[in-house]
């Protein structure tokens, strides 16, 4: 295979799949409410570790001086929405089809009402946003790989970026679905959702093989910063006030709800030591540039 394109054809197939895997496990089989509460702390967990571990990082190095005003519109953007727009109320799921007897331990009062999905729907705009960087990083270090005509273009080029994304892509669809079942957005819904955040990356590979050189580089740098800034404020607000609390109020089966949220924070570390420090590329001279998209 000696053309960028096919592995980046076979590489957004593979990561398709296992997107969309993930993104159906919640619906496999009856979800109790001990289960519900450890698929939240571990999307919690995983929200959390993709902001510390891949959002941040790239967003502050492109972003710069921009990174705090962006990140604090996310924050307090999306405070600001669900405050005064769309208030909120505890909800229960309708789409996980959760047997909701109440467990020793359990201090909530659950009540049967529809609450605002505003929250839910910006964890998706922003892990659509961080997916779509992700196909744009990916097709720029396999192109890179074939341009420096070194081993990796022999063999198997962007691997490592390739592995980290297909190894993460799940956890995040499987935060998706969590968050957006809680929410009691349908399930057709949801699937819908689920296909087109697993077909982010052939579109953000796409777009970069595209457009490769017709954006000036600095503006590209920050609107990608501003954007991934923005991805990590939402990520931040949606763990720490909606998903945290909710499994915060349940006193049962406490430590393997901790341990699942720190599985997920874990988990995103592990898969951002596989990153590459630099790959991607350079418009006027072809040189990699350091680490982009993640």
């Amino acid at each position: 295979m000696d053309s960028p394109y096919t592995w980046l054809a076979i590489y957004s197939l593979v990561i398709l799949a296992v997107s969309l895997f993930g993104g159906s496990v919640p619906f496999l089989g009856k979800v109790t409410h001990s289960r519900l509460q450890l698929y939240l702390s571990l999307s919690a967990g995983v929200m959390l570790g993709a902001s510390f571990f891949h959002v941040m990082p790239d967003a502050m190095e492109r972003s710069k001086e921009g990174f705090g005003w962006w990140m604090t519109l996310g924050v307090v953007g999306l405070f600001c929405i669900e405050r005064f727009i769309a208030p909120h109320s505890h909800e229960v799921s309708s789409t996980l089809q959760m047997d909701h007897q109440h467990e020793p331990g359990c201090e909530h009062d659950h009540e049967h009402r529809a609450a605002p999905s505003v929250s839910g729907w910006m964890a998706v705009l922003g892990l659509t946003i961080h997916t779509f960087m992700n196909g744009v990083g990916l097709a720029g270090s396999v192109q890179h790989d074939f341009e420096s005509g070194g081993l990796a273009s022999k063999v198997i080029p962007g691997l490592a970026l390739f592995l980290a994304i297909a190894l993460h892509k799940p956890a995040d669809a499987l935060a998706i679905s969590t968050v957006l079942s809680r929410k009691g957005v349908a399930l057709n819904k949801v699937k819908l959702v689920q296909i087109g955040f697993a077909l982010m990356v052939p579109i953000g590979a796409g777009a970069f093989m595209l457009t490769s050189g017709a954006i000036e580089e600095g503006l590209r740098n920050q609107l990608t910063g501003a954007a991934l800034a923005f991805s990590a404020g939402t990520f931040l607000f949606i763990a720490l006030s909606d998903l945290l609390p909710e499994v915060q109020f349940h006193r049962h089966d406490r430590v393997p709800l901790f341990l699942a949220l720190v599985l997920g924070v874990l988990f995103m570390g592990f898969i951002a030591l596989l990153e590459p420090h630099e790959y991607g590329e350079n418009e006027q001279g072809g040189e990699p540039a350091k680490a982009a998209q993640r």
